[in-house]
């Protein structure tokens, strides 16, 4: 048996983790709502297009997100990870460039010895 206040404490941690989730889940395209739901396509009467949760009440615990701008968000994550892909990139060929200058001139130490 486990100590109570050890359960209490596992159990505000999840609770925690759950709420960062939630706070995390509003950017890009959904998977699932705050409650555990699936998130279903509808249009709007303006026919804007939606991201909402399949039993959405207005209750602020359930998602409502506007396609184009989960869209957006999801667009603007890519990009950056492109950006960071493209200077790891240029680090690293840096990097190798560096390497061969270095083991032309050890080459040439060795066939001094030589």
């Amino acid at each position: 048996m486990t100590d109570p206040c050890y359960s209490k404490m596992k159990r505000h941690k999840r609770e925690y983790d759950w709420l960062f989730a939630v706070a995390d889940a509003n950017h890009g395209i959904p998977n699932k709502c705050a409650c555990g739901q699936s998130i279903v396509v509808e249009t709007g009467e303006q026919g804007r297009r939606y991201y909402v949760c399949k039993v959405f009440e207005d209750d602020g615990s359930h998602f409502r997100i506007c396609c184009l701008q989960a869209l957006e968000d999801e667009v603007n994550v890519l990009k950056k990870d492109v950006c960071d892909e493209v200077e790891a990139r240029l680090k690293l060929q840096l990097k190798i460039q560096q390497m061969s200058k270095e083991i032309e001139e050890l080459k040439k130490l060795v066939k001094g010895f030589s």
